[in-house]
């Protein structure tokens, strides 16, 4: 097979040369959607256990529940402290919980913040 010569000779790599720089900008902002999706999914889960940990925590310290549930669910993360109110559940009353946390994306730190709310178990510690 004989080598091409003329005008089309190296027209691969110019293209190449100019495609892939686009290229990897849609494969680093597909990362970070994943990145930022997967974050918002795993805070909200965080705030729901915490809830609910502190909801049906039968031992009477639910706030020390509520923080090692918040321990176990954003191990690894970047997260500030739990905010939680009431810090000792009342049974029939409303636990919240808010969890904020922080990822890194090609656009920056994105803080994602969710809330969760359950009403604490009005039999708890009831035999």
């Amino acid at each position: 097979m004989a080598r091409r010569s003329g005008p089309d000779r190296g027209s691969f790599a110019l293209e190449l040369a100019v495609l892939a720089p686009a290229l990897l900008l849609v494969i680093a902002f597909v990362v970070s959607v994943g990145r930022v999706t997967e974050a918002r999914a795993q805070v909200q889960g965080a705030a729901r256990d915490i809830v609910r940990a502190s909801t049906i925590n039968h031992a009477g310290n639910s706030e020390a529940a509520a923080r090692e549930a918040y321990h176990k669910a954003t191990a690894g993360m970047d997260c500030d402290a739990l905010q939680l109110a009431p810090l000792q559940a009342v049974p029939g009353q409303p636990v919240t919980a808010t969890v904020t946390c922080h990822v890194g994306t090609m656009w920056g730190q994105q803080t994602i913040v969710r809330t969760a709310q359950s009403v604490a178990d009005v039999y708890r510690g009831v035999d």
